[in-house]
């Protein structure tokens, strides 16, 4: 756009000086013109503007006026190019220059008139001055638009980065959360439930052969329910545990399984009016509740064990007791533990441990209903 802008009113410039008259002077100013086009086709087109001014934009500018200046002198229509030389300045220059190459590029022009005492050159100068400070005018006026949208392009680079920036950032928060949630949720199934096929295997291989196939029949059940809850964990389906019963049924299922498999006196206590309840509440009392009984199996030694769910007014209750060896709580910093509390958190709930080592551990779990 430049480039055609520069042509036409070179063109028109070249047009003007040809039909001004004959003469040495028309010949010098044809010359300077086509020099000029030259000197703009390989210096000019690569001419920009940047900070500190460059060697070959003060160079360009210094040179066309210089032949502007030439074909001015010897034929005043030559200040026609004014038209596309003085836009150019103040794209290429900084603002004090470019006021001051605009002066330069009239001075022949203004001199040419003011030498005549008539008083159509006066006017003729007047209006020169007038063209002369509107130029000035409309060039800062120009380079201010140029700097701000150059400012707004800035911002919005910027606003672009940092919108690319939050996007990954959300995207690895979010693989983050997923990564947790997976880990979380392989731990309280199918960990859990490998743990338990391990124990019935070792539980066999030591038993006579009566109770070493009820083992067996146990392992393939716990494994066969263990495939259905990978199943419906790659499907972001609810617990199989859930599918098709209440949670009360589940938990009674999860402390008789306990007490088949370990021979621990396994108990079950339902209190209150069971309701249904949202199923991320239901998916968190069941989490703990497996999380907890899968301790009381693996680490606390106990002879029994208690499972009790109460249904209050607005929240469900969770208590699993054992008389087992205990821990101390503010000591404990296992993954199992971290996930429980995670998950109570998750739906608004408290989790509570009280335990001493000797004496057995109490959990309680309360969630918003």
């Amino acid at each position: 756009m430049r480039d055609a802008y520069y042509g036409l009113v070179m063109a028109g410039s070249l047009a003007a000086v040809w039909y001004s008259g004959a003469g040495g002077g028309r010949v010098v100013a044809l010359a300077a013109l086509i020099a000029l086009t030259g000197w703009y086709c390989l210096v000019g087109r690569r001419a920009v503007r940047m900070r500190p001014m460059s060697a070959r934009t003060a160079g360009y500018q210094l040179g066309a006026l210089a032949l502007l200046v030439t074909a001015q002198a010897a034929t005043l229509s030559s200040s026609c190019l004014l038209f596309a030389a003085i836009p150019q300045a103040f794209l290429l220059l900084p603002l004090r220059w470019a006021v001051l190459a605009t002066l330069v590029g009239n001075v022949v022009p203004v001199t040419a008139l003011a030498g005549e005492a008539t008083y159509p050159s006066l006017v003729g100068t007047g209006a020169a001055l007038v063209v002369v400070a509107c130029a000035a005018y409309f060039g800062w006026w120009i380079q201010r638009i140029i700097q701000q949208s150059r400012e707004r392009a800035d911002l919005i680079a910027q606003l672009a980065d940092a919108r690319a920036d939050l996007a990954a950032a959300e995207r690895a928060a979010g693989a983050l959360a997923e990564r947790q949630r997976l880990s979380t949720e392989i731990h309280d199934t199918l960990a859990q439930g490998f743990t338990s096929i391990l124990m019935l295997l070792q539980a066999a291989e030591a038993a006579p052969p009566e109770q070493a196939k009820v083992h067996l029949e146990r392992a393939a059940r716990a494994a066969r329910e263990n495939l259905a809850e990978a199943r419906a964990l790659v499907g972001a389906q609810p617990p199989t545990n859930l599918t098709g019963s209440s949670l009360p049924d589940a938990l009674r299922r999860l402390a008789g399984r306990l007490g088949e498999e370990t021979g621990i006196d396994a108990g079950w206590e339902l209190t209150g009016e069971p309701r249904p309840l949202p199923a991320g509440t239901e998916v968190v009392v069941l989490r703990c509740a497996q999380e907890s009984l899968t301790n009381v199996r693996r680490h606390a030694r106990a002879a029994t064990a208690r499972l009790r769910l109460r249904y209050l007014a607005d929240a469900v209750r969770l208590t699993v007791a054992d008389d087992g060896v205990g821990f101390d709580p503010a000591a404990a910093a296992g993954f199992g533990l971290h996930g429980m509390r995670e998950r109570v958190a998750q739906v608004g709930g408290r989790l509570e441990i009280a335990s001493t080592p000797g004496r057995g551990t109490t959990l309680t779990v309360d969630v918003p209903a």
